[in-house]
Protein backbone atom coordinates (compact mmCIF):
# COMPACT_ATOMS: atom_id res chain seq x y z
CA UNK A 1 0.00 0.00 0.00
CA UNK A 2 1.32 3.35 -1.31
CA UNK A 3 1.51 6.25 -3.75
CA UNK A 4 3.67 8.47 -5.24
CA UNK A 5 2.63 12.06 -4.77
CA UNK A 6 2.83 14.79 -7.29
CA UNK A 7 5.82 16.52 -5.18
CA UNK A 8 8.16 13.79 -5.81
CA UNK A 9 8.24 11.32 -3.11
CA UNK A 10 5.95 8.01 -2.10
CA UNK A 11 3.65 7.80 0.69
CA UNK A 12 3.99 4.33 1.91
CA UNK A 13 0.94 3.36 4.21
CA UNK A 14 -1.30 5.51 2.18
CA UNK A 15 -2.94 5.46 -1.59
CA UNK A 16 -4.76 8.49 -1.05
CA UNK A 17 -4.36 12.06 0.15
CA UNK A 18 -6.13 13.20 2.59
CA UNK A 19 -8.75 16.68 2.41
CA UNK A 20 -8.03 19.28 5.30
CA UNK A 21 -11.33 19.67 5.78
CA UNK A 22 -14.56 17.26 5.96
CA UNK A 23 -17.90 18.80 5.25
CA UNK A 24 -19.24 18.38 8.93
CA UNK A 25 -15.80 20.84 9.73
CA UNK A 26 -17.06 23.65 6.87
CA UNK A 27 -20.30 23.55 8.45
CA UNK A 28 -19.22 24.17 11.95
CA UNK A 29 -17.11 27.02 10.13
CA UNK A 30 -19.59 27.92 8.34
CA UNK A 31 -22.60 27.81 10.88
CA UNK A 32 -24.28 25.52 8.64
CA UNK A 33 -24.83 27.84 5.99
CA UNK A 34 -24.28 26.21 3.32
CA UNK A 35 -25.64 22.84 4.65
CA UNK A 36 -26.90 20.77 1.51
CA UNK A 37 -25.36 22.36 -1.25
CA UNK A 38 -23.87 19.43 -3.38
CA UNK A 39 -20.68 22.17 -4.50
CA UNK A 40 -19.15 22.13 -0.80
CA UNK A 41 -18.16 18.56 -1.22
CA UNK A 42 -16.48 18.95 -5.00
CA UNK A 43 -14.80 22.29 -3.88
CA UNK A 44 -13.18 20.89 -0.59
CA UNK A 45 -10.41 18.63 -2.31
CA UNK A 46 -9.67 21.08 -4.62
CA UNK A 47 -8.72 23.61 -2.51
CA UNK A 48 -7.15 21.22 -0.15
CA UNK A 49 -4.95 20.40 -3.54
CA UNK A 50 -4.26 23.64 -4.59
CA UNK A 51 -2.70 24.62 -1.08
CA UNK A 52 -0.44 21.30 -1.61
CA UNK A 53 0.93 22.30 -4.39
CA UNK A 54 1.80 25.40 -3.74
CA UNK A 55 3.22 24.56 -0.52
CA UNK A 56 5.28 21.60 -2.27
CA UNK A 57 4.21 18.31 -0.05
CA UNK A 58 0.97 16.87 1.75
CA UNK A 59 1.13 18.82 4.87
CA UNK A 60 -1.38 17.02 6.53
CA UNK A 61 -2.18 14.12 8.20
CA UNK A 62 1.35 12.79 9.75
CA UNK A 63 2.43 9.82 7.75
CA UNK A 64 5.44 7.75 6.69
CA UNK A 65 7.47 8.79 3.29
CA UNK A 66 9.54 7.78 1.33
CA UNK A 67 12.16 10.18 -0.85
CA UNK A 68 14.78 8.46 -3.43
CA UNK A 69 17.47 10.40 -4.75
CA UNK A 70 20.42 10.28 -7.05
CA UNK A 71 23.66 10.97 -6.07
CA UNK A 72 24.49 12.81 -9.14
CA UNK A 73 21.56 15.25 -8.49
CA UNK A 74 23.25 15.62 -4.79
CA UNK A 75 26.24 17.16 -6.52
CA UNK A 76 25.88 20.10 -5.19
CA UNK A 77 24.88 19.12 -1.81
CA UNK A 78 28.11 18.19 -0.01
CA UNK A 79 29.52 19.78 2.55
CA UNK A 80 33.31 18.16 2.67
CA UNK A 81 32.09 14.61 3.16
CA UNK A 82 29.22 15.54 4.85
CA UNK A 83 25.63 15.62 2.74
CA UNK A 84 22.88 18.36 3.29
CA UNK A 85 19.22 17.47 1.90
CA UNK A 86 16.36 19.53 2.23
CA UNK A 87 13.40 17.17 2.31
CA UNK A 88 10.61 17.73 0.99
CA UNK A 89 8.21 19.29 4.46
CA UNK A 90 8.05 21.94 6.60
CA UNK A 91 7.01 19.56 9.37
CA UNK A 92 9.74 16.32 9.71
CA UNK A 93 8.45 14.13 12.94
CA UNK A 94 11.42 11.62 12.89
CA UNK A 95 13.74 9.81 10.21
CA UNK A 96 13.63 6.25 10.12
CA UNK A 97 16.18 5.01 7.68
CA UNK A 98 19.13 6.13 5.52
CA UNK A 99 20.15 3.95 3.00
CA UNK A 100 23.16 4.69 0.99
CA UNK A 101 24.05 2.88 -2.36
CA UNK A 102 20.52 1.64 -2.39
CA UNK A 103 18.94 -0.71 -4.51
CA UNK A 104 15.70 -2.54 -5.11
CA UNK A 105 16.01 -6.01 -5.62
CA UNK A 106 13.00 -8.12 -5.26
CA UNK A 107 10.55 -5.67 -4.10
CA UNK A 108 13.49 -4.95 -1.02
CA UNK A 109 15.18 -2.20 -0.43
CA UNK A 110 19.42 -3.25 0.45
CA UNK A 111 22.31 -0.67 0.92
CA UNK A 112 24.43 0.55 3.36
CA UNK A 113 22.32 1.98 6.52
CA UNK A 114 23.51 5.27 8.68
CA UNK A 115 22.77 6.46 11.95
CA UNK A 116 25.30 9.35 11.65
CA UNK A 117 23.17 12.41 10.42
CA UNK A 118 21.31 15.02 12.47
CA UNK A 119 17.69 15.99 11.73
CA UNK A 120 15.89 19.08 12.48
CA UNK A 121 12.18 19.56 12.56
CA UNK A 122 12.02 21.62 8.79
CA UNK A 123 12.86 18.50 7.21
CA UNK A 124 16.90 19.60 6.99
CA UNK A 125 18.93 16.41 7.06
CA UNK A 126 22.68 16.47 7.56
CA UNK A 127 23.97 12.92 6.78
CA UNK A 128 28.05 12.73 8.07
CA UNK A 129 31.32 10.81 6.07
CA UNK A 130 29.35 10.36 3.02
CA UNK A 131 32.35 9.95 1.42
CA UNK A 132 32.51 8.80 -1.86
CA UNK A 133 29.60 7.55 -4.01
CA UNK A 134 29.40 6.78 -7.69
CA UNK A 135 27.09 9.54 -8.96
CA UNK A 136 24.63 6.89 -10.71
CA UNK A 137 23.84 4.98 -6.74
CA UNK A 138 20.58 6.06 -4.87
CA UNK A 139 20.09 7.25 -1.69
CA UNK A 140 16.87 6.79 0.28
CA UNK A 141 15.60 8.16 3.24
CA UNK A 142 12.20 6.89 5.05
CA UNK A 143 10.74 9.36 7.30
CA UNK A 144 7.42 10.50 8.82
CA UNK A 145 6.15 14.40 8.18
CA UNK A 146 3.17 16.70 8.31
CA UNK A 147 0.89 17.86 10.63
CA UNK A 148 -1.26 16.97 13.62
CA UNK A 149 -4.77 17.67 13.54
CA UNK A 150 -4.12 20.60 16.50
CA UNK A 151 -1.85 21.99 14.63
CA UNK A 152 -4.40 22.43 11.52
CA UNK A 153 -6.77 25.27 12.56
CA UNK A 154 -5.56 27.80 10.13
CA UNK A 155 -5.12 25.29 7.18
CA UNK A 156 -8.85 24.44 7.82
CA UNK A 157 -9.95 28.00 7.86
CA UNK A 158 -8.35 28.85 4.89
CA UNK A 159 -9.37 25.66 3.17
CA UNK A 160 -13.23 26.83 4.54
CA UNK A 161 -12.38 30.16 3.46
CA UNK A 162 -11.72 29.21 -0.36
CA UNK A 163 -14.90 27.08 -0.49
CA UNK A 164 -16.74 30.10 0.48
CA UNK A 165 -15.46 32.15 -2.24
CA UNK A 166 -15.83 29.51 -5.03
CA UNK A 167 -19.10 29.10 -4.13
CA UNK A 168 -20.45 32.88 -3.42
CA UNK A 169 -18.62 34.20 -6.08
CA UNK A 170 -20.48 32.19 -8.77
CA UNK A 171 -23.48 34.00 -7.74
CA UNK A 172 -21.75 37.21 -8.12
CA UNK A 173 -21.37 38.21 -4.95
CA UNK A 174 -18.19 40.10 -3.42
CA UNK A 175 -18.31 40.01 0.18
CA UNK A 176 -19.44 37.18 2.72
CA UNK A 177 -19.82 36.25 5.79
CA UNK A 178 -20.85 32.75 7.16
CA UNK A 179 -19.69 31.97 10.77
CA UNK A 180 -16.34 32.35 11.93
CA UNK A 181 -15.19 32.87 8.03
CA UNK A 182 -15.64 36.38 6.53
CA UNK A 183 -14.55 37.40 2.84
CA UNK A 184 -14.12 40.51 1.07
CA UNK A 185 -13.17 39.12 -2.93
CA UNK A 186 -10.95 42.03 -4.68
CA UNK A 187 -11.65 42.44 -8.30
CA UNK A 188 -8.90 40.21 -9.20
CA UNK A 189 -10.06 37.51 -7.74
CA UNK A 190 -13.66 38.29 -7.73
CA UNK A 191 -14.50 36.33 -10.79
CA UNK A 192 -12.12 33.47 -10.62
CA UNK A 193 -14.79 30.64 -9.52
CA UNK A 194 -12.22 28.13 -8.85
CA UNK A 195 -11.85 27.09 -5.54
CA UNK A 196 -8.08 26.27 -6.21
CA UNK A 197 -7.80 29.71 -6.68
CA UNK A 198 -4.76 31.27 -4.35
CA UNK A 199 -4.60 35.05 -3.99
CA UNK A 200 -1.76 36.59 -2.57
CA UNK A 201 -3.08 37.44 1.16
CA UNK A 202 -3.51 33.36 1.15
CA UNK A 203 -0.09 32.82 -0.32
CA UNK A 204 1.41 34.74 3.22
CA UNK A 205 -0.50 32.20 4.95
CA UNK A 206 1.00 29.52 3.49
CA UNK A 207 4.43 30.62 3.81
CA UNK A 208 5.27 28.88 6.71
CA UNK A 209 4.26 25.99 5.16
CA UNK A 210 5.80 26.06 2.14
CA UNK A 211 8.51 23.87 1.11
CA UNK A 212 11.26 26.69 0.30
CA UNK A 213 14.00 24.00 -2.16
CA UNK A 214 15.22 20.61 -1.68
CA UNK A 215 17.45 18.30 -2.94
Amino acid sequence: MSMLTPWGYTLTTATALTDFLTTTEFDSFTNSKFTGDQRIAANIPSATRSIQNYCGWHVYPALACEMVYNMRDLRDAFVGNDLLIQLPATLVNSVTSILLDAQKVDGEWTGEETTDFDLNASGLIRVYDVGYHDRRSKIRIVYDAGLAESQMDVLKELTAHMVVHAVSSSYGITSEAAGGVSVTYNAAWAGNTRASALPDDNKEILAAYKVRGCY
